[in-house]
Order: C-alpha cells, then structure tokens, then sequence
C-alpha cells in the first residue's frame, strides 16, 4: 500500500528555456509531478487533507456514510467467513457425537477434538483474512477520492500554463515549443483525471462488493493512538505459533503418531511394526520443529514490517508539516507581491501530492497491524473488529 513518489526533476530542454519562461515550465515540471504519481500509483487521489488526525465521529457523518468501523463490523457475513463458521459448527457437533459414542475409540475422539481446534484457528484465520480484505479496500476508495481531487488540480495547473504559454507567445516571450509542451501538458493532466476517476469507480465497486454498502464512505484520517498502539511482546506472538492452523494440523500429526506408538505393545505387535511407529513420530517431530522454525521467522518479518511502516509514516508525515510550512512562506510571499499566483498554486499542488503520500503511508501503517494479526492470530487492540 505504501509507495514512494520521488518528483520527476525536469526535462533538460526545460533547463534551457529562457527566464521569461520560467513559470510555464514550473507548471510542466508540476505536471510531471502528478504523471508520475499515476504511474507508481495507479489512479488514487487527493482531497484537501485536514491538519486533524481524527476519524470523524458517527454524529457528524451524514446519513448513510459509512466510517471504516462500520466496514469492519460487517466481517462476519463475509462469504468465506460465515463458511468457516459452518465448518466450525459441523465440527462441533461431530465431536460432541463421538463424545456421546460408547463404540468411539480414542483415536476417534483425539481426531474429533482435533478437527475442533483448527475449525477454531480457521475461522479466526478467515475472519482476520477479511477485516485485511476490507480496510484494504477502504483504503483504496480513500486514496483514489484523493488522487482524483490532485489530477483536477493538476489539470486546472496545466490549463493556466498553456494560457500564460500562448499569452507569451504573443508578446514574444516564449516560444512556440513553449505553448506546445504546456498544451501536451494539459492532455496528460485530461488523460490522468480521467484514469483516475475510473479507478475512483472500480475502488468503490470493490468495497460495495466486500461490504455491501454502497453509499458515501467516511474517508477522515485514523486515529494516530490507534496506529501508534504498542504491540504485545514477543512471548504473546511466540506462544500463539502454536494455534495457527498450518503448525496446528503438523502437532495434530505428531499427537497422533504419537498415540499410534502407544497403542501398540509387543505381545500383539512386531518389532517391525513398533519401530516403523517410532520412526514415523520422529519425523512428525522433526517436521513439526522445522515448521515451528519457518513461522518464527514469518512472524519476525511481519513484526519488523510494522516497524518499517511506522519509519515510512513517520518520515512522511515530515514531509508534509514541511510541504505545509513552504507553502505557508509562499503564500506570504505571494501576498507581498513577490511571487506570482501560479506559483503559489504549484506549491500547493506539491503539498498536495505530500498528503497523498502522508496517507499511502498511513495506510501502509495499517495494513501491515492487519498483515501481523492475520499472519499470527494475536488480535490487535483496535483492528479485530471487536
């Protein structure tokens, strides 16, 4: 989710352009700008952030809006989760009828409360997969809303480019080959609206289909407690190794290898038979050690992309104070006459694209909470949908 957006610096026949020309080939450069935010990003968009990091209260949405909260709280009619559930039934009642069997061997019992167990781990598995599914998708409505607003802007930028270009044209002050890299400016900036308000469409259509809600979506900023939450120690993720369901159903091996050697006894089994037993424990613990080992590792790696991801948004969220204080200078600035108005609208347009990535980040922030808690089912203080 998270990306970097590095500006594209100018062209080297911009370099060249005289300095009469200088505020038409900003505007090109600040097209460039948006181009390559669409082309790492793939239509996302840009609404006039606010300084407050608050979601917005229910009180103060209007009718119908849907907050992340209320998307996560629908998790529990997901297909796949409500499947899982059924599974978790079935398997609950299979045991309580071997329970009830006088005939039921141990075997069957151990296999029963087995099946119990990871029907648990699954639904839990399936339910974190979803909450994942679904604020990933938030996500993307909400940076696509942003990036349609910064192509506008963009796009407004470049039309007032191509009329200075052909106003200095006029007065010759500015080449032809000035209005004709404004005016292929101008469609670039027509061309990125348009692909950005198609990915608005196909984002929303996504999470219409996760969630069912097709209304207004609240899109405010998270709450920074929430991302910012410390994690449960490391013995909290190392014990839950144990109840994810790939290692789950390795132990279950190994519990019943292990009842099979028990079973068996010399006065009515060979020594063959015992010791190909035995052997067939040994390995089941020794695929069970190494399992162990391969998920310790993951989860290491989840745990240090959420320390990553809090680098990523710390860094941007610096960035844009700075964008904002820049443009709080030029706005000055041009107050007292020293810059002119398109100027000022450029460093706007470079704020802008900083909210964005401010936001990519924060959402980067909180798919990779959500990637650590569906990878170890520790649930995660804000984001279980509880």
């Amino acid at each position: 989710m998270t990306s970097s957006h590095r500006p594209t610096a100018p062209a080297a026949g911009l370099r060249r352009l005289p300095r009469a020309a200088a505020p038409i080939a900003a505007c090109v450069v600040a097209a460039s700008l948006v181009a390559a935010t669409f082309a790492q990003d793939a239509p996302a968009s840009v609404q006039d952030a606010p300084a407050s990091v608050q979601d917005a209260p229910a009180s103060e949405r209007s009718a119908g809006e849907a907050g992340l909260d209320d998307l996560l709280a629908t998790v529990d009619g997901r297909v796949g989760v409500v499947t899982a559930q059924l599974d978790l039934d079935e398997a609950e009642r299979a045991m309580v009828r071997s329970e009830s069997d006088p005939l039921a061997l141990r075997l069957d019992l151990t296999r029963a409360r087995q099946a119990v167990a990871l029907a648990e781990a699954e639904a839990r598995a399936a339910r974190f997969d979803a909450l994942t599914e679904i604020a990933g998708a938030w996500a993307r409505v909400r940076e696509t809303e942003l990036q349609v607003q910064l192509a506008a802007a963009a796009r407004d930028l470049s039309a007032r480019a191509l009329d200075i270009a052909r106003l200095r044209a006029e007065r010759g002050s500015a080449t032809q080959l000035d209005v004709e890299e404004a005016a292929t400016s101008l469609e670039d900036a027509d061309k990125n609206l348009a692909a950005a308000g198609d990915g608005l469409a196909l984002a929303r259509a996504d999470l219409a289909g996760l969630t069912g809600h097709r209304g207004p979506v609240a899109l405010q900023p998270l709450e920074r407690e929430r991302l910012e939450r410390a994690l449960p120690g490391d013995e909290v993720f190392e014990a839950a190794l144990e109840g994810l369901p790939s290692l789950l159903q390795i132990a279950h091996g190994v519990e019943l290898a292990g009842i099979g050697v028990e079973l068996l006894d010399p006065s009515f089994a060979s020594r063959a038979q015992i010791e190909q037993a035995e052997t067939q424990l040994a390995q089941a613990e020794a695929g069970a050690a190494e399992a162990r080992r391969g998920l310790a590792l993951r989860t290491r790696a989840l745990l240090n992309a959420v320390v990553t991801a809090r680098e990523t948004d710390r860094i941007a969220r610096d960035a844009l104070t700075q964008a904002r204080e820049r443009e709080a200078i030029e706005a000055r600035r041009f107050e007292a006459g020293l810059i002119a108005e398109i100027a000022l609208e450029q460093t706007r347009l470079t704020t802008r694209q900083a909210e964005l990535q401010a936001v990519q980040a924060e959402h980067g922030l909180m798919l990779a909470l959500l990637d650590l808690q569906g990878g170890t089912l520790v649930p995660l203080e804000g984001w279980d949908g509880r």
